[in-house]
């Protein structure tokens, strides 16, 4: 792989990590609100997530369009829209990459 691509990837993948910040905020305004328990554990799923994409995001396993798209869906699904974008700009560009 390309080391000029590899960097792109770990960019792009610790914007993802830092993303999270937002939907991990807006859960902890909910919860301050409420003092709904939902909340919280939603809160605490986000953070997981983030740390675990922040601390891996200069690992191999990141180049495999396969993980990274796995990634994107799991992070759209259960944590939000804005971490999954720069995932899936990330999955593209591993697939063109692989293509040519």
């Amino acid at each position: 792989m390309d080391s000029q691509l590899a960097k792109k990837i770990v960019i792009d993948v610790r914007i993802a990590g830092w993303s999270c910040l937002l939907p991990a905020s807006g859960l902890l305004y909910l919860y301050q609100l409420t003092r709904s328990f939902s909340f919280l554990l939603a809160l605490g799923l986000v953070v997981l997530f983030a740390a675990y994409v922040l601390t891996t995001a200069k690992l191999d396993k990141w180049h495999s369009p396969s993980y990274v798209l796995r990634m994107s869906l799991i992070a759209m699904f259960f944590i939000g829209f804005l971490p999954s974008f720069p995932l899936l700009v990330c999955y593209s560009r591993e697939r063109k990459a692989g293509l040519k």
